[in-house]
């Protein structure tokens, strides 16, 4: 995989719509033939599949690094969720620890 096709990749698995952030990039005059045949290749329910546990992995680890984030969302979960959602799509998934994760979280609160 190339560069691009794995940044083309992440930037569909964090859209609130995976699958239509897939077609849209399937249809994207301005990348590459290769990519977008690549792209056209996925499966789609696979794909959503894919963006949800990365969503749900995310979501474990930060509660599990950050407890001032675990008492946050126990307190307002509606609240709190939707905050890991604006997180989750402007943070590229890079945390492979739980504090890792944190403190992604907290340098992206704190911008």
């Amino acid at each position: 995989m190339t560069p691009a096709f794995e940044q083309r990749l992440a930037q569909i698995l964090l859209a609130d719509d995976p699958v239509a952030a897939l077609a849209a990039a399937v249809d994207d005059p301005n990348l590459a033939p290769e990519l977008r045949a690549a792209l056209r290749a996925a499966d789609p329910d696979g794909l959503r599949l894919s963006a949800l546990f990365i969503a749900r992995l995310r979501f474990e680890r930060l509660l599990q690094g950050d407890t001032d984030a675990a008492a946050r969302f126990e307190a307002d979960p509606e609240s709190f969720t939707a905050e890991f959602r604006r997180y989750h799509a402007a943070v590229p998934p890079t945390a492979f620890f739980p504090q890792q994760e944190a403190a992604l979280f907290r340098r992206w609160r704190a911008a």
